[in-house]
């Protein structure tokens, strides 16, 4: 659960702006690299170095942007296999005890949050 709040935190810094200045937004582009050239061509070479820059002379923006660009995909893939994983293990425990899993859980959806909540 809190990867998927920080995934949608860095997410929500990188598209949030982007929404307000019509820039392009990270799942137009295959990775990361090339949705920071675009969001740097829309906004600006100086806009994007105060945007994303952290050091002295904002020169580190472009790898900023894409770090935080490619942590954000990477976030979303790995809670998209712990969900996928959740799923699988309570359709087994589904199958195996129906009875019990009812007792338990109200729906599969209770299960799969319950299973998620568990690995993080």
């Amino acid at each position: 659960m809190r990867r998927l709040l920080v995934s949608a935190v860095l997410v929500g810094v990188i598209v949030a702006p982007s929404a307000l200045a019509a820039d392009p937004t990270p799942a137009d582009f295959k990775n990361a690299a090339k949705y920071c050239k675009a969001v740097r061509e829309s906004k600006g070479v100086e806009a994007f170095e105060s945007l994303y820059g952290t050091n002295t002379n904002k020169k580190n923006a472009y790898g900023k942007c894409v770090s935080k660009a490619a942590n954000a995909k990477a976030e979303a893939r790995e809670d998209a296999s712990e969900t996928k994983a959740a799923v699988a293990a309570c359709k087994k425990q589904k199958a195996d005890d129906a009875a019990t899993f009812a007792q338990k859980y109200k729906n599969l959806g209770q299960c799969i949050k319950a299973g998620k909540t568990n690995t993080d």
